[in-house]
């Protein structure tokens, strides 16, 4: 049963800017119709009409529509400023986390564009008593219909996610052992992505198909956690560690952030119906990554900020990630083969052939009896990592070919040789503002080609195939 459709009361629907309070304190839709704004207490379409639901149903500060027109009819190119600043009143981050955090805010806004397929989750890890909570929440009260909550309810999950759209602060000192104890690992995994939807069973007795409810779970989110998250949820993230700088901090307020909202909204009317330029992945930046990555810098294309500083920042955040990629089981089997393709020369051939027990001989390589890994381990592992393979002569081996090879290579942060450029280097970087056509970027590969061949744990220490345990260090 779709609630949607049943319900005449809505807050969200196409063309929607957002619900704002008027002169007289009523609350009414701000709509655009031709470039204009629009203010409407009901909405009707051909189907049906829509109403707004009651003040008591919008957990966030709501806007003044007639500040929202103001700003609406004038130019604002101090908003990103402002809001930067705005941001750095309530705790202390690097210039680079500032250009992350705060085109974040403005993604926010624009989460639901035609153009933005997924939205990034902006984590903040720390010990105790580094900001996170503080920096979370200033970022929560100048977002799109920011909710700040401490608690994972499925429920509540739900109901903010499809009927306000709203972005999800999770605050709590470890968000995946809480998502998993409230059921609500599914959702973390699937919100980062536009058409996203978690399904439950809660009609039984309405017999097949009526008896299952499909949520839209897509938005923006925030997360503060004391803990390191799963290695998977943490794939859709832009990770900040909050440095240690203890300060006199403002403490934020929502009523601090809502002169911001107000500009942010009118920002978002101006832009959401905007065409953006098409941009390709950029050197340093691929697979999952550039997925969650590209829609910062299309937002980034709509402000009066140089890329150069986002374009580090997230540069940044891919060689983190490699470099924990390089520390995982996957990472290390990686580096195995690489030594052995360079040690016998194979890279001069266009593929080759690798016995597993070769493999397995170089893995095990320092390690007591005790904890060296199985044949079978190891082959379980290959397979996972989708390599094919074959048994000739009574030997198992895998296949690889040159392009395998640098995939792997790239997914795993490794080079087969020396790199040409300086190690600080940056590649080639956007184009600038005005130039429409941003078919110049340079590409490293085509949507998930260079997706992550395996997402195991580095921590994960159980052997799959043999006997033994493994310490994976």
């Amino acid at each position: 049963m779709d609630t949607f459709n049943d319900s005449s009361l809505s807050a969200y629907f196409p063309g929607l800017v957002d619900v704002c309070i008027n002169d007289d304190g009523e609350l009414v839709y701000v709509i655009l119709k031709d470039s204009n704004l629009v203010l409407a207490q009901e909405h009707i379409t051909e189907k049906e009409s829509f109403s707004i639901p009651e003040r008591k149903h919008f957990p966030f500060t709501i806007p003044r529509a007639s500040e929202v027109l103001r700003y609406y009819g004038q130019e604002d190119n101090a908003l990103y400023d402002d809001v930067l600043s705005y941001l750095q009143r309530f705790s202390a981050l690097d210039d680079k986390q500032w250009a992350i955090v705060t085109h974040y805010v403005f993604l926010t806004y624009l989460h639901d564009h035609p153009a933005i397929d997924y939205c990034p989750y902006l984590l903040f890890n720390a010990v105790p008593e580094r900001g996170k909570s503080r920096t979370g929440k200033s970022v929560t009260y100048i977002a799109f219909r920011g909710i700040h909550l401490v608690e994972l309810r499925e429920a509540n999950i739900f109901r903010y996610s499809q009927n306000l759209h709203g972005t999800l602060f999770f605050d709590m000192m470890d968000v995946s052992k809480k998502a998993v104890r409230g059921n609500c690992d599914d959702i973390l995994l699937s919100r980062y992505e536009k058409g996203g939807n978690c399904v439950r069973v809660l009609y039984p007795d309405q017999g097949a198909f009526n008896d299952i409810v499909y949520y839209d779970i897509y938005g923006s989110t925030v997360i503060a956690s004391n803990k390191q998250l799963d290695d998977i949820l943490e794939t859709r993230c832009l990770p900040i560690t909050m440095p240690n700088r203890p300060g006199n901090y403002e403490n934020p307020r929502k009523e601090l952030g809502l002169a911001l909202k107000e500009r942010l909204t009118a920002w978002r009317a101006k832009n959401l119906n905007v065409q953006f330029a098409d941009i390709k992945p950029i050197e340093g930046i691929s697979g999952r990554l550039w997925d969650i990555a590209k829609p910062m810098f299309l937002v980034n294309s709509l402000l009066p900020v140089d890329s150069h500083i986002l374009l580090e920042s997230i540069l940044a955040i891919a060689g983190d990630k490699d470099e924990s990629r390089k520390g995982t089981i996957e990472g290390r089997l990686v580096a195995v083969i690489r030594d052995i393709i360079n040690e016998e020369g194979l890279d001069r051939y266009g593929g080759w052939n690798i016995k597993i027990k070769d493999i397995r001989t170089k893995y095990n390589e320092g390690k007591p009896e005790d904890r060296q890994v199985s044949f079978q381990w190891i082959g379980k592992r290959l397979k996972s990592m989708s390599f094919r393979s074959r048994i000739v002569h009574g030997n198992s081996e895998i296949k690889i070919n040159n392009y395998e090879y640098a995939t792997l290579l790239k997914q795993y942060g490794y080079v087969a040789g020396e790199s040409a450029k300086p190690a600080n280097s940056l590649p080639e970087t956007l184009p600038k503002k005005d130039e429409h056509n941003q078919d110049d970027l340079r590409v490293v590969g085509s949507g998930r080609e260079f997706s992550q061949v395996g997402e195991s744990s580095a921590h994960e220490n159980q052997e799959e195939g043999g006997n033994q345990d493994e310490i994976p260090f």
